[in-house]
């Protein structure tokens, strides 16, 4: 028997086998989660290209084929390498934020077509590769198509990293690392294919590009297995931006637009009425934004404004400086809080308002009285109140049901309001008890006043089945003393409703001035 040569597997190539298989397993696991995230398809790809790309390595120098066999393999080692150049941008360009196009995707797709191509026939030009065959061994070399090969792979894998390291940047901080580990695990085979390139020798067969993918492979698998949100494209602060619900403007020291969101876009406006687009960006804030905001942003700090349009803005205004101090820029955060002040404004009313009626509510009368009694004081001028009473309430409640009731109070209410003068105040203060606030009105003057409401609401009338309902008022008015209260007035004008009601209803009663006889209006 024939001694035959064994071929016995250096330590190299033994690594690229293992290399093939970690690629293939973990490209497996990662093609699962395609669904799920963006990355997983581009990124399965690149590992199952690698791995073709280190099988093809490892048998070519393991397996000890014959001549023909030798010759396609070291074809075969070639599509696999530029098919992961161009998984590796495809990568990068969907990590860095951005979609892969249509149009993109031929492009990258030419790459590996032609490649294949110039190696199918490149037995005839060997433009690619001088393969000879030499005492039954094949001996390879490169030809000037392979150098185009590899300055093109380069020539993409460098813009695809520059991609990522602009995109980390601009990332949020928990997420930088995300954008590191990809760049790691794209630079560790680049090293091992420019060492290869610079320092092998032919005779050695060393080959470190698929060894040095193991490594990569590691890092991307051990992504996967421990690291659950490095799977999803990152956040970057401009998805950030676009995502917040308020208007955000960035100006520089000079006040030109820097950026502005997606929000701004729809709420601010130029003096045209024309929405603000990237055109407006490097354009003196004052051709876009409209003048409303000049004086807020020149101040800083926050504030409110109501726009020309109706809008109200809540608007803060911060100024941005670097470490040494200096300005940097301006960031001005606008707020359409239109309905928040309307509510606000529907609040405070509810709150100062009778529900059932729309006049004010005894805690809005009491506010109101002290603050014109101070002023009576202050300035001298006549102060006086008059409190009012339905006559038998009681009875149209029991007679006729607590909604003819509501009725009839909304009905009086009405015609107290309708008797008020500007700056006078009508209040609803109990069940049937309402007062009127007169500034400037002398006790005579309010009980003429009150006479005439009096006989506004005696015509009030609230139909119900078989007629009308008619109520009377009882009222007693009281001027504010020189030295009186809030609520020694107050008192005086409720002593003298109870004597008009004493006195037989359906009249005005005026509390006396010191060593003055009670007088009472009937009509």
């Amino acid at each position: 028997m024939d001694d035959e040569e064994v071929t016995v597997p250096t330590l190299v190539e033994i690594m690229s086998v293992v290399a093939a298989v970690v690629a293939t397993v973990t490209g497996v696991r990662v093609l699962r989660r395609r669904r799920t995230s963006p990355l997983a398809l581009p990124l399965a790809v690149m590992l199952f290209a690698a791995s073709e790309w280190a099988t093809a390595r490892a048998l070519l120098h393991v397996a000890a084929p014959s001549v023909p066999a030798t010759v396609a393999l070291h074809y075969a080692v070639f599509p696999g390498a530029a098919v992961v150049v161009g998984a590796a941008f495809w990568y990068f360009l969907v990590l860095s934020g951005r979609t892969l196009s249509r149009r993109t995707a031929v492009l990258l797709c030419v790459h590996p077509a032609l490649l294949v191509l110039v190696l199918l026939t490149n037995p005839w030009h060997e433009a690619f590769l001088r393969l000879d065959v030499v005492d039954g061994t094949v001996v390879d070399g490169v030809g000037p198509l392979f150098w185009v090969h590899s300055a093109y792979s380069y020539a993409l894998l460098v813009p695809g990293i520059g991609l990522v390291l602009r995109a980390m940047t601009r990332a949020v901080p928990g997420h930088r690392h995300v954008y590191a580990v990809a760049v790691l695990g794209a630079t560790v085979p680049s090293v091992g294919n420019v060492l290869t390139t610079v320092i092998a020798t032919r005779s050695e067969n060393l080959h470190l590009t698929p060894v040095f993918f193991l490594v990569s492979a590691a890092i991307w698998a051990w992504v996967e297995r421990y690291r659950q949100h490095s799977r999803v494209v990152p956040v970057s602060t401009r998805q950030v931006l676009e995502a917040l619900a308020d208007a955000v403007v960035v100006l520089d020291p000079g006040g030109r637009l820097l950026d502005v969101n997606a929000a701004a876009r729809v709420l601010l406006r130029r003096p045209d009425g024309t929405p603000l687009d990237d055109r407006a960006i490097g354009a003196p804030w004052r051709e876009h934004l409209g003048p409303e905001l000049g004086e807020v942003i020149a101040d800083g700090g926050s504030r409110v404004l109501t726009t020309p349009s109706g809008d109200v803005l809540d608007v803060r205004v911060t100024q941005m400086a670097d470490h040494g101090d200096r300005a940097v820029g301006t960031v001005v955060v606008l707020r359409d809080v239109t309905e928040l002040e309307r509510l606000r404004a529907e609040l405070a009313h509810q709150a100062t308002r009778d529900g059932l009626t729309g006049l004010h509510n005894r805690r809005a009368f009491e506010q109101r009285l002290g603050e014109a009694v101070a002023h009576a004081r202050s300035t001298g001028a006549p102060l006086s109140l008059v409190l009012l009473d339905l006559d038998h309430f009681k009875a149209v409640n029991d007679t006729h049901g607590h909604a003819v009731g509501d009725r009839v109070l909304v009905a009086v209410a009405d015609a107290l309001a309708a008797a008020a003068a500007d700056g006078e105040t009508v209040a609803r203060i109990g069940g049937e008890e309402f007062v009127l606030l007169l500034p400037g009105l002398t006790a005579s003057e309010a009980a003429r006043r009150a006479d005439e409401a009096r006989a506004r609401c005696a015509g009030a009338a609230v139909a119900v089945p078989g007629g009308d309902v008619r109520v009377t008022i009882s009222a007693g008015a009281a001027e504010l003393s020189p030295d009186g209260t809030s609520d020694g007035v107050l008192r005086a004008a409720d002593v003298a409703m109870y004597e008009a009601k004493a006195a037989g209803r359906d009249r005005v009663v005026t509390a006396p001035e010191r060593g003055v006889r009670r007088r009472a209006v009937r009509r």
